[in-house]
């Protein structure tokens, strides 16, 4: 170790000491699991001198809308004389944190930002050498976008005809995000139809991230068109697991909604599907 150190000094003396040279940056996503998302950051870096140079230390964090959601340290460190090398530095991503980074993304019009920033420390034994690492990206997701298409229904041989269906975010916290869909239906019928109730299921990867039952009390009069506003609420707790299985599908998620409100026809209650609609979200978070 002592002759190494003289030698750093008689280099540095003969200005002979270069400093490493960040060759390329890369991200990807690595192991996912219940509690924790892997990101792999790989750092190519090319040491000029004839000496080894060790990573010291790595301060890596990954903000998404301003929110810490994890830190990172290297799992390689140390690059070799006159060479070439890569440095793996492990990200941590705490899936706790996923349902605050939900409501975040969608009060922010469904915009994400993402912040990997950093530093790597080099250590010269002389004196420490400090590259920044920034990597930014922003995701838009459009989830809400349901193509509404008139449609008629027959419910037990009697006829309504649903206009258009269109949803938008209602009210988000920590606990659940609402979506609020608005049916415009037509009763062409010479007889009133009350609307007691109604269903519904939404499921993300599978995943039944929303499910139960809301009162609706609405009569649609003869003749006439009705607007139902109908709530259904995602319990964000769920989305903790839901994103596991959207990493590990290739950023890839295909949801499945479906509204089944229950009418009074004939002294009988009947439900019906009202809306079944399923989609598919792609991210690249990672860019």
């Amino acid at each position: 170790m002592r002759r190494l150190i003289l030698l750093m000094i008689a280099l540095l003396l003969l200005g002979c000491v270069g400093k490493p040279e960040i060759k390329k940056i890369t991200y990807k996503w690595g192991e996912v699991n219940e509690s924790t998302t892997e990101i792999l950051v790989n750092v190519d870096v090319f040491n000029p001198n004839p000496f080894p140079i060790p990573l010291k230390d790595v301060v890596l964090n990954i903000y998404m809308n301003g929110i810490e959601m994890g830190k990172g340290h290297a799992i390689k460190a140390e690059i070799p004389a006159n060479s070439e090398s890569n440095i793996v530095i492990a990200v941590y991503l705490d899936n706790d944190k996923i349902p605050e980074w939900w409501v975040s993304h969608i009060k922010n019009g469904e915009t994400t930002k993402v912040d990997i920033k950093g530093d790597l420390i080099f250590d010269l034994k002389l004196f420490q050498f400090k590259y920044p690492i920034e990597f930014t990206n922003t995701i838009r997701t459009n989830i809400l976008s349901i193509e509404s298409r008139p449609e008629k229904i027959s419910i037990d041989g009697v006829e309504l005809d649903v206009r258009s269906v269109e949803s938008h975010w209602g009210k988000v916290n920590e606990k659940e995000t609402e979506i609020i869909t608005v049916a415009d239906v037509f009763n062409p019928n010479p007889f009133p139809i009350p609307v007691i109730s109604f269903d519904y299921i939404i499921r993300m990867n599978g995943i039944i991230v929303g499910r139960g039952s809301e009162d609706v009390n609405t009569v649609i009069s003869p003749n006439s068109d009705a607007k139902l506003t109908l709530i259904t609420k995602i319990e964000n707790y769920k989305l903790k697991e839901w994103w596991v299985s959207h990493i590990r599908n290739g950023e890839k998620t295909i949801v499945d909604v479906e509204i089944m409100p229950k009418i009074k026809l004939f002294g009988k209650e009947i439900k019906f599907k009202l809306l079944e609609r399923k989609f598919e979200i792609r991210t690249r978070f990672l860019g």
